[in-house]
Formats: C-alpha cells, sequence, structure tokens
C-alpha cells in the first residue's frame, strides 16, 4: 500500500509531534492507547538519542515565565529544550524494539513512575521515606547479627586459647569409658556412685 493510500493519522499533532522526518510514526492504534491512559502525554522523536522517542507531559502549570530566550540559555540537553519550547515537562524516554509497536510495556511503565496513581507527590515521598527507613533498619540487624556473631566467635576463641575453656567430650556414656571406682567425696564427706 503506497503512502498516498493510507489514511492520515489523526493523532500526529496531537499525541505525536512529528519533529524528525526521518523517524518512523507510531501506529494510530499506538497512540490512541497512549492518550487514552493519559490525554495530556505527548511523545516526540529525540534529537539526541538515536531511534529513541521522548514521552512528555504538557505543563498544567509554570510555564507562563519561560520566554524562548530563557529556554535557549539555560537547558543545553536539546529533547528538554524541544520539548518545553511545544510547552511540555519531559518524563521518559522509550525504544521501539523490533518491527512490533508495544504499548503494553509502555504503559506499565508510566503507571509504574505516576506519583497521582500512587496517592500523589506527599504519599509516594512517605512510602519512599519508610521504605528507607525499612532498609536501614534492616541493614543496621544485619551489621548488629554480625557484630554479635563475631563477637562470640572472639570470645570462644580466647577462652580457648587461654586455657579458660575445656572442649567438653559430650555426656557421660556417649564415647567416655565408665569408671566403677566410686568418686572421692566432697567438701562435705558424701560419696558419689556410678
Amino acid at each position: 500500500m503506497s503512502r498516498a493510500s493510507q489514511q492520515p493519522n489523526p493523532w500526529v499533532g496531537l499525541t505525536y509531534i512529528n519533529d524528525n522526518v526521518r523517524m518512523e510514526t507510531p501506529p494510530a492504534w499506538f497512540l490512541q492507547q497512549l492518550h487514552d491512559y493519559d490525554a495530556e502525554l505527548v511523545l516526540f522523536p529525540s534529537r539526541y538519542r538515536p531511534y529513541a522517542y521522548v514521552i512528555a507531559r504538557r505543563c498544567r502549570l509554570g510555564r507562563r515565565g519561560l520566554t524562548g530566550n530563557a529556554i535557549a540559555d539555560t537547558i543545553t540537553q536539546p529533547d528538554t529544550r524541544m520539548v518545553m519550547q511545544h510547552g511540555c515537562v519531559p518524563v521518559c524516554l522509550m525504544y521501539k524494539h523490533g518491527p512490533v509497536w508495544n504499548a503494553d510495556t509502555v504503559l506499565r511503565t508510566l503507571r509504574a513512575r505516576d506519583l497521582w496513581a500512587h496517592g500523589g507527590a506527599d504519599k509516594v515521598a512517605d512510602m519512599l521515606e519508610k521504605q528507607e527507613d525499612d532498609e536501614k533498619k534492616q541493614r543496621n540487624q544485619a551489621i548488629r547479627d554480625d557484630m554479635w556473631n563475631r563477637s562470640g566467635d572472639a570470645w570462644r576463641s580466647y577462652q580457648a586459647r587461654t586455657g579458660q575453656r575445656v572442649v567438653n567430650p559430650g555426656p557421660a556414656g556417649v564415647g567416655a569409658p565408665h569408671s566403677t571406682a566410686p568418686s572421692s567425696g566432697t567438701a562435705t564427706g558424701v560419696q558419689l556412685t556410678d
């Protein structure tokens, strides 16, 4: 099928900004799934990474103060500059692997990184702080256990080297010969026998 006979992609200009004509335009169904997930997401071909696409989100607040000169003077990364000139904020890079477009892996990655899906920035910050605290507690517990074991080994080694510890052969009757002679008495004069 020739390009002239193909139907135009209705998502080009809305969900996909064709800034590099040498890059493959994503199919309409892929762009529609991206739009259905979040209508503010926009896909750009990367100017910095070959064969990469930049997923960006349209700005809701805060772009009014940035002029074209401010963007050009302060931002040096070409993809970030391009995205911000279109009124968006970069989210992540996406690569197309193989001949097939796969929206499921892209949407799964976006869901995992979406702060709003996890309850907002404050809740995610609390979750991250709790995760860091738990990891720190586990690290401290592992260090404590390691030091406890090492100190126990050192104490037993010290006792063995100074003669304070005698290796116990085990319970009587297991490998130890029995004596039939009565044992000597103690200070009270009691005699013990087997």
